[in-house]
Formats: structure tokens, sequence, C-alpha cells
């Protein structure tokens, strides 16, 4: 059979077979060959996809300069970042919420602009980088109500300016979490669930993969002023707030956010994406760098953070340093380090 041709074939190479589908040896050259090349041969695929479409259009007298395209394939950064390089295409545009949580918005404005015939209206590039922030909003009612239920566990200091503060706690080295207004739709955290730390000191990729009780392997995304962006990072569109391409890396002084192979996935951020603008400013202002790591709030197997009583109990339940809730420093009575 086909199956045991490519076993015999893969043998004959020299490979060991043994560790396939053991989730705890995934990093066994006949794994990581495997993903490299599904990763190789998806690329290439993608790629000549796009350019047959774009084909398409220019024969039929319709040249297209802008990709708009959707489905959880979207997520898939480096395949994305060869498009922005590679394909005819001079802009390649993509939602925060290409995967399955896009279904919900779509079926809901295809009936409210199809079937109820209601017109669109223009968006412009800052309404665009607001999108993604489409949670709930949490009232001080709500969030009080979360505090005192835990009042005894807690310490809680109601900031003038809780970015400054933010800033600083990361700058000492500390892991913060980050629970701004509105949660982001997609799978990304984009700054209003965030888990965030000092990208310059190499040990907190692992303390966070600790923290987070995920596998010590998997890397982090940095988020960065955009108008800073190209002092760190090359090879990616002027805009990403959606933490949907890669970079290269430009510099060794963020080891905590470079990937093996020199890459990272960025986020830009400006003022439309809200108090992580300030927190970045701030951080600049003390450690010289408009990048900090950030990563989605939320534990193994979990969804990212949504209410506040879901981000206190991440907290109690952690050894994260500090936690910032709508302009709260929250804290635990009994702090363990780290």
């Amino acid at each position: 059979s086909w199956l045991s041709h490519c076993k015999q074939m893969a043998e004959s190479f020299g490979y060991d077979l043994s560790p396939l589908g053991d989730v705890d040896r995934v990093l066994e050259p006949v794994c990581v060959d495997i993903a490299a090349s599904t990763q190789k041969l998806f690329e290439e695929t993608m790629l000549a996809a796009v350019e047959a479409v774009s084909g398409m259009f220019t024969l039929a007298g319709m040249p297209m300069d802008t990709l708009c395209y959707s489905g959880g394939t979207a997520l898939n950064c480096p395949t994305n970042s060869r498009l922005f390089a590679e394909s005819p295409f001079q802009t390649i545009h993509i939602t925060p919420h290409c995967d399955d949580s896009g279904l919900s918005l779509g079926a809901a404005q295809y009936l409210y602009h199809n079937v109820l015939d209601k017109p669109r209206r223009e968006q412009s590039p800052k309404t665009i980088k607001e999108f993604p922030y489409l949670g709930f909003v949490y009232g001080e009612d709500v969030i009080g109500s979360a505090l005192h239920a835990v009042r005894e566990k807690i310490h809680v200091e109601r900031l003038p300016d809780a970015a400054r503060q933010a800033a600083q706690d990361l700058h000492d080295n500390k892991i913060i979490a980050w629970f701004e207004g509105r949660s982001e739709i997609g799978p990304r955290a984009l700054g209003h669930r965030s888990l965030l730390a000092n990208p310059k000191h190499a040990d907190n990729w692992e303390r966070m993969n600790q923290l987070k009780c995920r596998e010590k392997w998997r890397p982090f995304a940095p988020a960065v002023l955009e108008e800073d962006a190209n002092s760190y990072f090359r090879g990616h569109p002027d805009e990403s707030p959606y933490m949907l391409y890669t970079a290269q890396v430009c510099t060794t002084d963020l080891p905590a956010i470079t990937h093996v192979d020199g890459s990272s996935r960025i986020q830009t951020v400006t003022a439309e994406t809200g108090g992580l603008f300030e927190v970045l400013k701030y951080f600049k202002e003390l450690s010289g760098y408009a990048v900090v790591l950030n990563t989605s709030f939320n534990g193994p197997g979990e969804a990212i953070v949504e209410k506040p009583e879901e981000a206190l109990d991440f907290l109690l339940g952690s050894n994260l340093d500090a936690l910032y809730l709508d302009g709260y420093q929250i804290t635990r009575r009994h702090q363990a380090s780290i």
C-alpha cells in the first residue's frame, strides 16, 4: 500500500518512526520534518492558488490589487507573509475573526445587508483598527461585585494611570495581565485580554509557558508601537494590527519573542488599540524598547478570559504577578514568585 511504501522509504532514510503519535516526542526528527514539509507544501499551494486567482481576474479584464481571504488557514502567519511578499497582490486583507468565530458575525451581516437591505457604512482606517473589540462592556458595578467576592484574597488599588504602573512592572520583569474594556474577537490576544512580559529577558519565554502550562517549545509574539516596528523587525506589512504576519527580528535584544528561525509574529499597536498603546509608550521611556511580549490571557485548554471574575480566578490560581483590570491593579494577598 501507499502507506507501507512511505514507511519503508522513511526507514530507508534512517528515520526512527516510534515518536509518531506520541505527544511527548513531537520534537523528534521525524515529527519536525513532517511538520516542516507540510508547512512548505501548504505555502506553495496557497501561492499557486492566489496566483491563479489573480491571473483569472487579469484575463477577464478586471485586474485586482487587493486580496481578501478568510478561513482557519488564514491564521497561518508564515504563509500570509509569503503572500504579502511574493503574490501578485499589493494588499492582503485578513480579518481578525478569520477562524470559525467569524461565522456568526458573517451570518448576521448577511441578514442585515442582503435580507433586510440595510446599507453598508464606509469604514475609515481608524474604525478598522478598532474593529476587533466587540465583546461586552463590564461596568463598575460588575467589576466591583467581582472584586468584592474575593476581597479577602486580594490587594486592590485604583490607579490614576494604570498604564504607567503596568509599564513599570514590566520593566521590573514582572508578568502581568491586562484586561481592558471589550474583549477581542478571534483567537489572537490583541491587547484587551493579554498576558504581558518583558521581551528583553530570554527566560520569560519559559516563565510564560510555565504560567500558561503550555508546551515548552511554543513561541510568543510581540506587540510593538506601529511607528517603531521597523526599528526592530523587517519583512512585514507596515500595519499588522491583528497579529497575522511574521517578521524577521533585527536585534538580538528581544530573545523572549524571537523564534528559533529568527522570526516573530508581530502586532502593530496604535492609539486605536487602547491602553496597550500607553503601556508601550511608557515601557519605551523606561527601557528604550517599544516592544512587549503579548500572549492570550487564558489557562491551558481554556478560552481567552472574558469576564472580570474569570480574570480574578486566573490571578488567584496562578503565579501571575499582577492583574490590571480596567484601571485597577490587583495582586494576591499571599504573593508567590514565578
